[in-house]
């Protein structure tokens, strides 16, 4: 059904196809393996329509990130130009955190040009061009054509060469807001990332409106959760101060026919948002170390991914297992 070669086993394959199910498009990504015992297969399920017919259900809300920072980042989103970069691992909600940031902006007034690889969700009213390798349609050849299809708002899927790197911060230096994924681990990783394709620090930090990191954490099922009482040791070796934890209550879950017996159920973004002000852009350029950069961009408002993570913990909506899994103990 993805059209892979069958008969060939030595080699990682992948393909797609589409499947109607009730009378709803469902599309299957598949990438197969070889390993030791076989051949290992993940397949990725994208319902593409329920987001498509309901695009009031894909907001910056509904990914489940903290008011203060959709507030933050509605502002840099807003922006007439610039670079707005969303960075984290594979399957990290990147891709729609940005729809997310599209379709509200998304006002009919201005031309908005994507192009992915592939295209994940189709958004009415958005010109999306899927990337063809096999035919020579990379993300550098496709950017460049966008460039002359007079876009304002431009989202390039995912930065993995210099010269998509330099024509990105070259549209984003001349008046366009790009939106685009890099993978880094936080978001002073990606100011290394971007030196190290060859993009001079200067344009790149001149073109940045703002970066941020972003993780899923798995929610607590609501139907089978109950209070759990964590000892200060635990609490501790967590990083958390047990007297900011008095009145707050802790939750577990056992596992129940809703959750198919994982105690989870759905999925909600942490972030770490980089506002870049002067005072950071100017540190970046003087190569200031991570501490102070760290410093800088607490004193900006920056919360980072393990205190937005705790943040979920305490307001109920996850367990501490599952961030310690998530993010680093600082």
């Amino acid at each position: 059904m993805s059209e892979l070669d069958i008969s060939e086993r030595r080699i990682p394959q992948d393909g797609r196809f589409k499947v109607r199910i009730n009378g709803k498009s469902i599309d299957f990504r598949v990438s197969i393996m070889p390993s030791a015992f076989g051949e290992d297969a993940v397949i990725r399920i994208l319902d593409k329509e329920s987001i498509a017919t309901d695009l009031k259900g894909l907001t910056l809300e509904t990914l489940g990130m903290d008011s203060r920072e959709i507030k933050r980042f509605r502002k840099m989103i807003k922006e007439p130009y610039g670079m707005v970069l969303v960075t984290g691992p594979t399957g990290s909600g990147k891709t729609t955190t940005l729809y997310g940031a599209l379709t509200e902006i998304h006002s009919g007034e201005e031309k908005i040009i994507t192009i992915e690889d592939p295209v994940e969700y189709v958004l009415r009213g958005i010109v999306q061009i899927p990337v063809n390798e096999k035919k020579g349609l990379t993300f550098a050849r496709g950017l460049r054509s966008i460039l002359r299809h007079d876009p304002d708002k431009i989202m390039v899927g995912e930065i993995r060469d210099p010269e998509t790197a330099q024509i990105a911060v070259q549209s984003a230096l001349t008046g366009h807001l790009v939106f685009t994924t890099v993978h880094a681990n936080n978001v002073f990783d990606v100011i290394g990332r971007f030196t190290h394709m060859g993009i001079d620090p200067y344009n790149f930090v001149a073109c940045l409106n703002c970066v941020m990191a972003q993780r899923l954490v798995r929610k607590i099922c609501p139907k089978c959760k109950y209070p759990v009482v964590i000892p200060d040791e635990k609490l501790i070796e967590s990083a958390i101060d047990p007297e900011r934890c008095r009145n707050v209550t802790f939750y577990e879950a056992k596992g129940c026919d809703d959750c198919n017996g994982t105690g989870y159920r759905g999925r909600s973004a942490i972030v770490e948002l980089l506002d870049l002000n002067d005072e950071i852009r100017e540190l970046i350029i003087a190569k200031a170390s991570a501490i102070q950069l760290k410093k800088a961009a607490k004193e900006a408002g920056t919360v980072f991914l393990r205190e937005s993570a705790v943040e979920k913990v305490l307001a109920g909506d996850t367990t501490l297992r599952e961030i310690n899994r998530v993010t680093f103990v600082e």
